[in-house]
């Protein structure tokens, strides 16, 4: 009698131990079906631009700009700090002629803002032959002709120039241009300052995916033009 309640339990044991396999083989399969059918609509993609900064000659055509030189004997430069000419129209780097604009590499839709630092000075050698730079402050604000026709000016709030559209590039091989400043004002020349007297210019860009770039990377759920994204 023992032997065979003994001998119940057993089979009994075994039987629970196959429907408890069996209904976990048959929940994973389920699980691992439902995952496997799972479909991603987010594009993971390259976002990458750049920044040219040129100035432009009748006759040279494109002549890059130059970082500002800070010590001539052994050619050290601000590295990104542009220098701009103010003082002589006769100069490949004088302000009229400048031209900024940036190529869009991105292989997805995307939104970018850039930071202009602007900086006056002014260059003297004292009486023992040392260069000193001063930074002056401006009288108004140096005035450059930005294409505000495609770009939004929020620099009164967070110093920012947005593109309003979204862009990628061409082709692997072709980015998309897009012209910040791509003239001087139409009938009007710049009012020269003295010698000794530049302006450094730099610049900080940033570039996020179109789809919830703006909203998690630069924590902006609407356009600060308006509307949606």
């Amino acid at each position: 009698m023992i032997k065979n309640i003994k001998k119940y339990y057993f089979v009994f044991s075994i039987s629970l131990l196959l429907i408890v396999i069996s209904t976990f083989v048959f929940m994973s399969y389920a699980w691992f079906t439902q995952q496997k059918n799972v479909s991603f609509d987010h594009q993971m993609g390259l976002v990458d631009v750049d920044i040219n900064v040129y100035f432009e000659d009748d006759i040279l055509g494109q002549v890059p700009a130059q970082e500002v030189v800070i010590d001539e004997t052994n050619n050290v430069t601000k590295p990104g700090v542009y220098y701009v000419n103010i003082t002589s129209n006769n100069s490949d780097y004088f302000v009229e002629d400048l031209r900024i604009n940036i190529d869009v590499n991105s292989n997805v839709e995307t939104y970018f803002r850039i930071i202009i630092f602007e900086q006056l000075t002014f260059i003297y050698t004292d009486i023992h032959g040392n260069t000193n730079e001063l930074s002056v402050l401006y009288e108004e604000s140096l005035q450059l002709n930005y294409n505000f026709a495609d770009w939004y000016d929020n620099r009164t709030f967070d110093n920012y120039l947005y593109y309003k559209n979204p862009v990628k590039r061409v082709n692997e091989t072709t980015p998309t241009t897009i012209y910040l400043v791509d003239s001087f004002f139409e009938n009007q020349n710049f009012e020269t300052k003295g010698p000794g007297y530049s302006l450094q210019l730099a610049f900080s860009i940033e570039a996020v995916q179109s789809v919830g770039g703006p909203e998690n990377v630069w924590g902006l759920d609407t356009p600060p033009w308006g509307g949606l994204w």
